[in-house]
């Protein structure tokens, strides 16, 4: 999970600095993946795409998680709405409003991905939230007559726990969700480099002329989804 939320930090990173006229060029042992149209070297946009799609992940993760533990913790009036959401896939919803709006910009879309995905996270959440609640130490802080402030202070650290074994598929489903709309052209537009965006511009061109970048980009992703799925290393 540290590597997942450090990635948050390439958010902030700036633009890779454009020479049209170095574009295209070839591998070399300055440039080992070439440089793209724009005069990039392809390598560094390579590893500031994949920063980005990560942080991107981590910050939707951790908004679905927060909002998913506010809905366990304080939904039980709208389970109907909850249930009905759930059936919802988020690519379901999103692609046609994505569709119909022209593309998505990233906060937009990490806004969404993140409510989307906090009712699929909540029953989870529930289950621990329900069984600290019959807890004695839940009671015996009520007895007490604690003010909240300190009861969230002392309790901080559990529901961090609780947080965190949820926090890797939350961060995988808006990964993929970000990475599939912009490699539909649906997602964040030219200001947000992105795998997605990479493999939207590199992967048409991999059955005619298949560059050093494109194959760099979908053997990043491939990586990935090996490294996040259940029984991966991540």
């Amino acid at each position: 999970m540290r590597w997942r939320l450090a990635c948050l930090g390439a958010l902030l990173l700036p633009d890779l600095a454009l020479d049209p006229f170095r574009g295209g060029l070839a591998a070399s042992m300055r440039h080992p993946l070439g440089t793209d149209d724009l005069g990039r070297d392809a390598l560094l946009r390579l590893a500031l795409a994949a920063g980005r799609s990560l942080g991107f992940a981590s910050g939707c993760a951790l908004l679905a998680l927060g909002l998913g533990l506010l809905l366990a913790w304080r939904g039980q009036r709208l389970q109907g709405a909850w249930s009905a959401l759930r059936s919802l896939p988020p690519l379901l919803f999103l692609l046609p409003l994505a569709a119909a709006l022209g593309g998505l910009p990233a906060l937009p879309l990490g806004l969404l991905l993140g409510g989307l995905l906090a009712p699929h996270l909540e029953p989870a959440l529930r289950t621990q939230v329900d069984g600290f609640r019959r807890s004695p130490a839940w009671a015996a802080e009520r007895t007490l007559g604690a003010p909240w402030s300190s009861t969230l202070w002392r309790w901080a650290p559990w529901g961090w726990q609780q947080v965190a074994a949820l926090f890797p598929s939350a961060w995988l489903a808006a990964l993929w969700g970000e990475a599939t709309l912009a490699t539909l052209g649906l997602g964040p537009g030219p200001g947000h480099d992105s795998l997605g965006r990479l493999l939207a511009e590199e992967l048409p061109r991999l059955g005619a002329d298949p560059s050093p970048l494109g194959w760099a980009a979908l053997a990043t992703v491939l990586l990935l989804a090996w490294t996040s799925a259940p029984g991966g290393n991540g």
